[in-house]
């Protein structure tokens, strides 16, 4: 499996149980043939693929079991590792609707037009999301929010954005 075919879908927060359950945090929604596909953790060595055994949400936690998982310390040592699957198990949505992993590499650009930068990543944050934005001076992070985030154009891969004053210059020191 290629890196270029697996997109970010969560982490792996700790173990859950003796018997190698995961409690794992999804930044996305996970596709519905999830439960019979693959997932792939991220660690030192690369990607690891596992078959899913079942994912189970309980009270507002996911709990995923992964097969050949078995025991707590197994479960343990894959704590704070990424969760990937395959971009292909996700439907194609219809136009102006996107996957969150579908803004990582968007330009991000102002009203005026002028750059700001490129979306690295999606930071979860409570009840939205923020976009770490790379660009020359460091990274800086945009609230996805309509208020501040006025137009993403997917297929172009642009995002405009309406920043209140002052919200480029946080990270500056």
């Amino acid at each position: 499996m290629k890196k270029a075919d697996l997109v970010l879908i969560g982490k792996v927060a700790r173990s859950q149980g003796r018997d190698g359950c995961l409690k794992v945090r999804l930044y996305e929604k996970v596709p519905s043939g999830f439960s019979r596909s693959n997932v792939y953790l991220r660690g030192n060595r690369g990607f690891e693929g596992f078959e899913v055994e079942s994912l189970v949400l309980d009270r507002n936690s996911h709990f995923l079991k992964l097969r050949g998982v078995d025991t707590l310390a197994r479960a343990d040592a894959l704590a704070g590792l990424e969760l990937y699957v395959e971009e292909s198990l996700f439907p194609p949505l219809e136009k102006g609707r996107f996957y969150l992993f579908q803004l990582v590499g968007c330009r991000v650009v102002k009203r005026d037009g002028s750059e700001v930068g490129t979306v690295a990543r999606i930071l979860p944050a409570g009840g939205s999301n923020l976009l770490v934005v790379a660009r020359e001076a460091g990274e800086v992070y945009v609230p996805f929010t309509e208020a501040i985030c006025v137009e993403v154009d997917r297929e172009a891969r642009v995002i405009v954005i309406n920043p209140p004053d002052g919200l480029l210059e946080l990270n500056e020191i």
